[in-house]
């Protein structure tokens, strides 16, 4: 999927819904949250008899949570299609070197990251890893958002790492 589509595609549901919470969009759009133990799991998305689900994982804290929650989102908005109706299906998850992993999370940061928040936040001068600890999200998904940032709207911004790949898993 083209990174405009994807960019397309969250700031619609941000416009629609008059917010970037994943929760508050999730109930909105009909994927149902469910908060349960998965073991070494951070979450999950899946279809059953044309009800869809995010599963998140309870003993997940409050920020990881929400990236999760906006990660699973992106499976429903981009991907529901590979989800199976009738057994659980399981992405391997928050892998940036499988595409809809790395669609996914390219979606959560455009979900929960304000572009002009992040660009003011760049003019003054401050790095990735500052920016992330003021906006209170993970380091990997600020360096994403600027690495979307730095191609898809030709600023210049030159995000000083890549993310890691495996930032959303245990």
């Amino acid at each position: 999927m083209l990174h405009d589509k994807i960019y397309t595609a969250a700031k619609e549901l941000i416009r629609r819904n008059g917010t970037r919470d994943p929760f508050a969009i999730c109930r909105a759009v009909g994927v149902s949250v469910v908060e349960t133990e998965l073991g070494s799991l951070k979450g999950m998305y899946t279809r059953v008899l044309r009800n869809r689900y995010a599963l998140i994982n309870s003993s997940l804290d409050e920020r990881t949570r929400r990236v999760v929650c906006a990660h699973e989102l992106g499976h429903d908005r981009l991907h529901g299609d590979l989800a199976s109706d009738f057994r659980l299906r399981e992405f391997v998850l928050y892998r940036m070197d499988e595409r809809p992993e790395y669609e996914a999370n390219i979606f959560a940061a455009h979900l929960l990251l304000d572009e002009e928040e992040v660009y003011s936040y760049v003019k003054e001068g401050y790095d990735a890893v500052q920016i992330a600890a003021f906006m209170d999200t993970d380091v990997n998904l600020m360096l994403l958002k600027l690495c979307e940032m730095s191609t898809e709207r030709d600023l210049k911004i030159r995000p000083p790492a890549r993310p890691r790949s495996n930032f959303l898993r245990y």
